[in-house]
């Protein structure tokens, strides 16, 4: 009987120490860990780019506003915005990196993803980042609108969530 114990204790000490990171992190204790971190990482290494590139806003028939961003590390950042408002947002990152790792293991030739893309043609842009700044899971970006007034946005790097959205100068911070 005790070894039996010993063995169902045993399997789930990995989902504790699962549980022990996502409340850590402020998340579900069932969320995914490890996209969160790999989220969180990515706000981390494009923070450059989130105020060096445009936002492309493309034209979409959807119910929902789309904004991307492409960065020199290849990342994409995916903005969703409900009609509802801003105040919901939710932000995230798709890692390509990621994604060709898994296309080349599924036998695909590698070498066909180590080509340069062409550039896109140049498109209009309805919003401009003027800076950024992170301080620990939260990001905030001070975005210039098409009509000139200026916001500073505070997102949740580990969910993607939009917490908060209040006016701003349109200056750096």
């Amino acid at each position: 009987m005790y070894p039996a114990l010993f063995i169902a204790m045993l399997g789930a000490v990995p989902q504790y120490f699962h549980w022990v990171s996502a409340v850590q992190l402020g998340l579900s204790p069932f969320a995914d860990v490890g996209g969160a971190e790999k989220q969180l990482d990515a706000w981390r290494r494009n923070t450059d780019c989130l105020s060096g590139i445009d936002h492309v806003k493309p034209e979409a028939k959807t119910r929902y506003g789309i904004d991307l961003l492409t960065c020199p590390s290849g990342d994409i950042l995916v903005t969703l915005t409900p009609p509802s408002g801003a105040g919901q947002a939710l932000s995230t990152w798709i890692i390509t990196a990621d994604l060709f790792t898994h296309t080349a293991r599924r036998g695909l030739l590698a070498a066909a993803f180590a080509e340069t893309p062409p550039r896109a043609a140049e498109e209009p842009y309805s919003t401009r980042v003027i800076d950024v700044r992170q301080s620990g899971t939260l990001v905030t970006r001070r975005i210039q609108r098409s009509d000139g007034s200026c916001v500073d946005q505070t997102i949740d790097a580990l969910t993607g969530r939009h917490i908060r959205q209040a006016d701003a100068p349109c200056t750096k911070y």
